[in-house]
């Protein structure tokens, strides 16, 4: 049985050639749904535009048994320019027009080992998965915009097969597009993707002590460090001596990026 969303042909693209992208990232229908089964999913919808309203980010719906993007919210980040309706219409062929001929090709590769990975794996066990990676989205305007995108499957069919995902879209807090991380966090597993190597690499999230965690949610709230020392009755410069240990654990530089890896990892 085939176990990834993809084609068995190389692929080898430019831009020009691709006519129908949501043929690369989707294997053969091997199953149908019945038209039912969608009036179950109209909550889902409808909680994906009010957390997209809530926190300020896009949302949308991958139906991987149609191939399709099935519902998208307003918000126009993933848009890019285009009308709800426009990107409902192209379905995953949208993504052709948002993605350079590199980051599509990034994609690809990124795409067929996830579900690999991921098929490779019991059919019970492929629930509470998160893929997080950042990517260049080309407006219509003709602006590249780097946005982080996390796909989480989340309604599978009775065989285990993934049916629908929801995508979260916001801006990356990275200069450059790759940083995947694949987590599946009922099990406390954590991987980040080796492109030179095109493997999955197992890793630990980085142990915080109480204090650094504690000033790490101070700071997400918005805090300065001379707010947080009087808050805690420390100095200013302890404050910016731990911040500093907890971005040298995490690999990254600078708060923004802390807090970016402190969630995908707690």
């Amino acid at each position: 049985m085939e176990t990834i969303f993809f084609s068995t042909f190389v692929i080898n693209i430019t831009m020009a050639m691709v006519d129908d992208v949501k043929d690369l990232f989707f294997r053969p229908k091997i199953q149908t749904i019945d038209d039912s089964k969608y009036t179950e999913i109209e909550l889902l919808k409808k909680m994906c535009d009010a957390i997209s309203s809530i926190n300020n980010q896009s949302i949308y719906l991958v139906d991987y048994i149609r191939h399709t993007i099935l519902h998208v919210s307003p918000h126009p980040l993933f848009l890019c320019g285009y009308e709800v309706e426009e990107v409902k219409e192209m379905g995953y062929s949208f993504m052709g027009k948002i993605l350079s001929r590199d980051d599509l090709q990034m994609l690809i590769e990124l795409n067929k080992m996830i579900w690999k990975f991921i098929y490779d794996c019991a059919p019970e066990e492929r629930e509470h998965f998160c893929i997080s990676y950042d990517i260049h989205f080309q407006h219509k305007s003709g602006e590249r915009i780097l946005v982080n995108q996390k796909i989480v499957p989340t309604i599978f069919t009775n065989d285990g097969d993934i049916w629908i995902s929801v995508g979260i879209v916001n801006y990356s807090s990275h200069k450059n597009p790759g940083n995947v991380v694949f987590s599946k966090k009922d099990r406390n597993l954590y991987y980040t993707y080796n492109f030179n190597k095109k493997k999955f690499i197992q890793y630990q999230p980085p142990v915080l002590s109480k204090r650094e965690e504690e000033i790490l949610r101070l700071s997400m709230q918005g805090y300065s460090e001379t707010d947080i020392g009087r808050i805690l009755h420390l100095s200013p410069k302890t404050i910016k001596n731990h911040r500093y240990n907890t971005s040298k654990k995490f690999g990254v530089n600078n708060l923004v990026n802390t807090v970016s890896m402190f969630n995908l990892s707690f």
